[in-house]
């Protein structure tokens, strides 16, 4: 008679299913071949345009790979114009091999304000690793420029001329607009925006930020949950009105009770002497409603902006209000940055990583040219990451 053995223990087995399966093989696969399709730019590259590659068998030789693999990377390599393959002839590079001009226009404005964020800084240095990685296994060149040009302005005509013309593959938008008024197109070739106007914005969700931080806040037992968002410049724009509706609307959409006096933004003077940075408006706000004891104010707190939080931190230490014990806060932060630094042990944190939005940018340009744009506004949203 025959015993059959069972495991028992199902803690050592580890079950596949067959669409994981097929997914891990997929991934092997994409990897092969982007590696491959990089050796063979670069091959084509180094012998030059109209020159004749070697044959399919000794180019699975020398790059060490099957038929099939080389077979797909070919034609990717086809398809961005830098071979050709010709019947009974074999493999040629291009007459004229095609390259890709991307154009990165940063609009240096929010970098010179005094106390601004390190975020544009931040955004900025990882656009800049991201061109040079792509360069390193793309047939792209990147040129870089810079404007310094007031909100709502728009961009100057040599710089339409130059992105709409010929030349120019695509550009990367960064706190500028395509569009006049939000409707006019200014540019006609592939684009993607970001903190402006175009056919694709990418767009940092703040509504799931504000959605974390609630969510996180309720969790820790809080039931009177505000909310500060901070002003750039002088008195609310309708930008910040309208962020703070939305962050009341998320609010409201959680089963929780919305108190809509504790949503706010800084009271800043009207005309004043000079642009009151965010950690002013933030010491002033937690100054205003901590000062003094007051059994109607918020147990929980979600500070749109750490530069926000830097300022209100210093107010309630001057207070005596302990951050966990008093009042309860999660605050938004940029990965990298220094705002916060050893300062949110006693809170949490709901992060954006500027990585993310470079990379987003250069993958949605990538597909907009290779694929054409979908009819319509596209926004690519960033999530952002909670930390406890």
């Amino acid at each position: 008679m025959q015993i059959e053995k069972r495991i028992t223990n199902t803690d050592a087995i580890q079950i596949v299913t067959p669409r994981q399966l097929r997914q891990s093989m997929t991934k092997r696969a994409n990897a092969k071949v982007e590696r491959i399709s990089k050796d063979l730019r670069a091959l084509a590259l180094a012998q030059g345009a109209g020159t004749q590659l070697p044959t399919i068998r000794e180019l699975c030789v020398r790059l060490q790979t099957s038929s099939a693999t080389l077979t797909a990377a070919l034609d990717l390599l086809e398809g961005e114009k830098i071979l050709c393959r010709k019947e009974r002839q074999g493999i040629f590079v291009a007459d004229v091999i095609y390259q890709r001009t991307i154009h990165i226009i940063f609009n240096v404005s929010n970098m010179t304000n005094v106390g601004q964020s390190p975020f544009w800084s931040l955004l900025w240095v990882k656009l800049l690793q991201e061109a040079e990685q792509n360069a390193a296994f793309k047939n792209e060149q990147y040129r870089f420029h810079f404007l310094c040009l007031a909100p709502g302005e728009n961009l100057p005509d040599e710089y339409l001329a130059l992105l709409n013309s010929p030349q120019s593959d695509g550009c990367l938008l960064i706190g500028l607009s395509a569009r006049i008024d939000g409707v006019k197109k200014l540019i006609t070739t592939p684009h993607v925006v970001f903190a402006g106007g175009g056919d694709i914005m990418v767009q940092i969700d703040q509504q799931e930020a504000a959605r974390l931080a609630m969510q996180t806040l309720m969790q820790q037992g809080c039931k009177k949950i505000g909310c500060w968002v901070a002003v750039p410049n002088g008195p609310p724009t309708n930008y910040e009105l309208i962020v703070l509706d939305s962050l009341k609307q998320v609010a409201a959409d959680l089963p929780m009770q919305l108190y809509p006096e504790f949503f706010r933004v800084a009271n800043l003077p009207p005309t004043p002497v000079r642009t009151m940075i965010y950690q002013e408006q933030g010491y002033l706000l937690a100054r205003e409603i901590f000062a003094t004891f007051n059994g109607h104010r918020p147990d929980g707190l979600y500070i749109s902006d750490d530069m926000l939080t830097s300022g209100a931190l210093v107010a309630l230490e001057e207070l005596g209000v302990e951050i966990g014990k008093d009042i309860k806060i999660v605050t938004y932060a940029n990965a990298g940055s220094p705002i916060l630094f050893g300062r949110t042990k006693q809170m949490a944190s709901v992060e954006v990583d500027t990585a993310d939005i470079a990379r987003a940018m250069f993958s949605a340009l990538d597909t907009a040219i290779s694929k054409g744009v979908e009819p319509g506004d596209t926004i690519v949203p960033i999530r952002p990451h909670l930390y406890l």
